[in-house]
């Protein structure tokens, strides 16, 4: 896991830094953090009611595109 990681922070041209446990941490955080939003997005998403019947817009609005 580590190889992983330090591949994917090291410098260009430099030499290969690793991550101490406070930064593994924060990206570890960070990624659940993303990871967590995502499937509450979905969810929440997924579980809407469908709308009842079909929804128009109303004919008498002005939308000014034949002006």
């Amino acid at each position: 896991m580590t190889r992983i990681v330090d591949g994917l922070l090291a410098h260009a041209g430099g030499a290969e830094t690793g991550l101490n446990l406070g930064g593994m941490f924060m990206l570890a955080m960070s990624v659940l953090l993303v990871c967590g939003l995502v499937v509450f997005c979905a969810v929440r998403i997924m579980r809407e009611k469908a709308a009842g019947g079909h929804v128009h817009a109303p004919l008498d609005s002005d939308t000014r595109d034949t002006d």
